[in-house]
């Protein structure tokens, strides 16, 4: 038995709650990773994990094992970074979770470029609008727009995004442009429902900070989907530069109101904490900060 290798697969069963997500992970078959999950308990003379039809669990002797494994490789890593110098040339898997819209156009091109810079370095990209729990998925970094929640997370700030008001002319045509914040409560306003404030949009400008709560008949937790929505004449939104600049410049969609300007997001990189953070994590999050902000 490789005591390293099935102490890393011991921490990713840990922290996944699954035989399965790890073999998928690590692309080993599933009768691998319990066998070496066994083989380690075996070697040490005790019971690690305790194992239902619905969920693993660690037992206590598990939870003091899981700690001193975090330390153990942890240290191994920061060591063999000093060593070969992977401070500079980073190796291995990097996993990235990104919004799907924004990610698409913004982030996307950024880790292309990342890549041929660093081409030992393999990128799996999970997109997903929706916070997930990265531990439990193996996740190295999140890239996530907007106001953050209380996390046991560390948070780098690696950009801004500005947001417009926007409508089709054939929406404006129809209902009429508004010009005034209140001229809104009387329009047809597309949501997107992920952010925390949902139906209140917030307001920077020549007005100093505003806020109004709108309505509409289609909210969406999908940026595409809302920007669909304008096309389709569907109502007013207000939605990242990034995924609307184009529509914009190309005559598709009409900037309102420009004396009220919806206030921009931040972009953040989340990632673990830990007491030491690869390179190929350090090395990602600066690279995005030149390029974002």
């Amino acid at each position: 038995m490789d005591k390293i290798s099935a102490m890393h697969i011991f921490r990713r069963v840990s922290e996944s709650g699954s035989f399965s997500a790890v073999s998928r992970e690590m692309g080993l078959s599933q009768p691998t990773v319990s066998k070496q999950i066994a083989a380690l308990e075996e070697n040490l003379s005790t019971k690690l994990l305790s194992r239902s039809t619905r969920q693993i669990n660690l037992t206590d002797a598990g939870r003091h094992y899981y700690g001193r494994c975090c330390q153990i490789l942890d240290e191994i890593a920061e060591t063999e970074a000093e060593l070969s110098n992977q401070r500079t040339l980073p190796t291995g898997m990097l996993r990235v979770n990104i919004p799907i819209a924004a990610g698409r156009i913004k982030i996307l091109p950024c880790l292309w470029e990342f890549i041929k810079t660093y081409p030992e370095l393999k990128v799996d990209t999970l997109f997903d609008d929706n916070y997930i729990d990265l531990v439990k998925e193996g996740v190295d970094v999140a890239i996530r727009i907007g106001e953050l929640s209380d996390s046991s997370l560390v948070a780098k700030k690696i950009g801004m995004v500005p947001r417009y008001m926007v409508a089709s002319s054939t929406y404006l045509k129809l209902h009429g442009e508004p010009k005034t914040l209140k001229d809104l409560e009387q329009h047809n306003c597309i949501v997107y429902n992920l952010l925390n404030t949902r139906n209140e949009w917030h307001f920077d400008g020549v007005h100093g900070k505003q806020k109004i709560s709108v309505q509409g008949q289609f909210s969406s937790n999908s940026p595409d989907a809302i920007r669909q929505a304008v096309l389709e004449n569907q109502g007013i939104a207000v939605i990242l530069g990034w995924i609307v600049e184009d529509d914009i410049k190309q005559g598709n969609m009409e900037v309102i109101m420009p004396d009220y300007v919806p206030t921009a997001l931040e972009v953040n990189a989340m990632y673990p904490q830990r007491r030491f953070m690869p390179a190929k994590v350090s090395l990602l999050l600066d690279y995005l900060q030149k390029k974002l902000l």
